[in-house]
């Protein structure tokens, strides 16, 4: 996945996780996110998306069977996207 179209998805995977959790770690880890891409700063980027990745990782079964979720799908969407433009700066 290129940085541009990431970018474009940004917003998405930001909203849906703050739909989730209002976690001070994870409001500054997607802040710091999208600054980090739109400033092109690609090593910390590689460390947030870590973060973020680690924090869906822990939470992602949790929220697959949570009655109280609605957005499911997009989770899974998100999580999907970051692992694969993480994968793409492994490149």
């Amino acid at each position: 996945m290129q940085r541009q179209e990431f970018l474009v998805e940004l917003g998405g995977i930001i909203g849906t996780i703050h739909t989730y959790t209002r976690n001070p770690f994870m409001v500054g880890y997607t802040t710091e996110l999208k600054r980090a891409i739109k400033s092109n700063d690609v090593d910390t980027a590689k460390i947030v998306l870590d973060k973020v990745i680690g924090w869906y990782n822990d939470e992602i079964d949790k929220i697959s069977n949570d009655q109280y979720v609605f957005n499911k799908k997009m989770h899974r969407k998100a999580y999907s996207i970051l692992l694969e433009y993480r994968q793409s700066l492994q490149s």
